[in-house]
């Protein structure tokens, strides 16, 4: 009776929670916040960038969903994130390294238009090359930097030169957005 009635309900019960538990750490692992939500891991990488901060993600209210605002850029931008009351703009961008868009971070810029920091949202990049690109050591380089030419004459990554040039293409790109968006970032 107990191998009729009882364990055929049992083993599907069990069936139906390993499966369950697999899909939900599926989604948890692969899901990108583009609702223009502060995820914990964006707000991480913000202060990291930046310092503590009241942050915002500046939405684009004009269509019918409310999604990040990107100027109108390039698909690489995927939000401006701001620090109104110590006029701090953060620019999440992907960029790609070795990998397709391998490289997903925050460039921190205040109101002078200086980089304060980089920090990675996630690295998709080879663990021990390309992931070399994130380290605080080599982000660090890039503080204090206001141009192209500051931010190109940091050294490439040894091992990493597609993930270090991927950085820097960025970085560059977000100083543009940046100088060419200052009144709307903070109106």
């Amino acid at each position: 009776m107990f191998k009729q009635f009882v364990l055929p309900p049992l083993v599907l019960s069990v069936i139906c929670a390993a499966v369950s538990s697999l899909l939900a750490l599926a989604y948890d692992a692969t899901y990108k916040d583009e609702t223009g939500v502060m995820t914990d891991k964006l707000t991480a990488a913000c202060e990291d960038a930046a310092g503590q901060g009241e942050y915002e993600i500046l939405l684009d209210d004009s269509k019918d969903k409310k999604t990040p605002v990107t100027f109108g850029e390039d698909e690489e931008i995927k939000a401006v994130i701001v620090d109104k009351k110590r006029k701090v703009a953060l620019i999440e961008m992907t960029e790609d390294g070795y990998e397709t868009k391998g490289l997903d971070f925050v460039v921190g810029i205040d109101e002078n238009g200086i980089i304060t920091g980089v920090s990675f949202v996630e690295c998709k990049e080879t663990p021990g090359l390309g992931s070399r690109a994130g380290e605080s050591e080599y982000l660090d380089k890039y503080k204090k930097a206001d141009n192209e030419d500051m931010i190109e004459k940091v050294d490439n990554v040894t091992a990493a030169t597609f993930s270090s040039k991927g950085l820097k293409k960025g970085l560059v790109k977000a100083l543009e957005i940046y100088s060419a968006n200052k009144e709307e970032i903070f109106k």
